[in-house]
């Protein structure tokens, strides 16, 4: 599927990854076209800003340029099969857009080889989430599994270690090791991960937070934690 993408991270990212399929540049005709980093033939249009606002919502923060582009094709578990210290991530079901778009950011900022998410009740890639994610998703690939319990089973066996972030954890992250091999765990905004997601967790863990206000957004808390395993492999 196609969607439009917008702003100049995201695009020019996207316009460097040769896997990224791009239809159509739309450019305001009060933006340089120099800014546009071309390495190959793609449509350009110069037009005016309400063209753009058309295609992406006149509330979206466009800065002037906006991208027809595919979908990235999702890579397979199998990525991750190397014998070497590596850092993934799982979203379960993750559905906002804006939140998962952050956390992109953060897990190309903090190393992260792969994110998986759930074929179903998880944000589809879109403008949004591009926009969110800053240019990370042309750096970061997504896994996409049907079944995350299975796929857990499967990390496992590949060595992986899996640590999910709960409140409700009698463990904080504080002065804890992490294995080489680590894939951690958030879950959806409103109720954390699945009843099932965290049985199959190998160990639990929560963020140190003061103790008049405890609640932390997922993107944040995400970025927390990842910069903790970066720092300490």
């Amino acid at each position: 599927m196609t969607y439009w993408m917008y702003g100049w991270h995201a695009c020019n990212a996207a316009l460097c990854n040769p896997a990224r399929k791009i239809e159509k540049i739309l450019l305001d005709k009060r933006q340089d076209p120099k800014k546009v980093q071309l390495s190959r033939k793609i449509p350009l249009e110069v037009v005016d800003v309400k063209i753009i606002e058309q295609k992406v919502g006149r509330e979206a923060v466009h800065q002037g340029i906006a991208m027809c582009v595919n979908e990235l094709i999702p890579e397979d578990v199998s990525i991750l099969e190397q014998d070497k210290p590596m850092l993934a991530v799982i979203l379960d079901q993750i559905t906002d857009p804006h939140n998962m778009g952050a956390i992109w950011r953060s897990c190309a900022v903090f190393g992260t080889v792969g994110i998986i998410t759930t074929e179903r009740n998880s944000a589809p890639e879109s403008g949004v989430l591009a926009k969110a994610a800053s240019g990370a998703l042309e750096i970061v690939p997504r896994i996409e599994v049907k079944n995350l319990a299975t796929s857990i089973t499967e990390l496992k066996e590949l060595g992986f270690w899996i640590y999910g972030f709960s409140e409700h954890a009698k463990d904080g992250l504080q002065n804890f090791s992490f294995a080489k091999k680590t894939v951690l765990v958030f879950g959806n905004e409103g109720d954390g991960m699945r009843s099932l997601t965290m049985k199959n967790c190998d160990q639990t863990l929560q963020l140190p937070t003061s103790k008049d206000f405890q609640t932390l957004n997922v993107s944040n808390a995400a970025a927390v934690a990842l910069y903790e395993v970066f720092r300490q492999q």
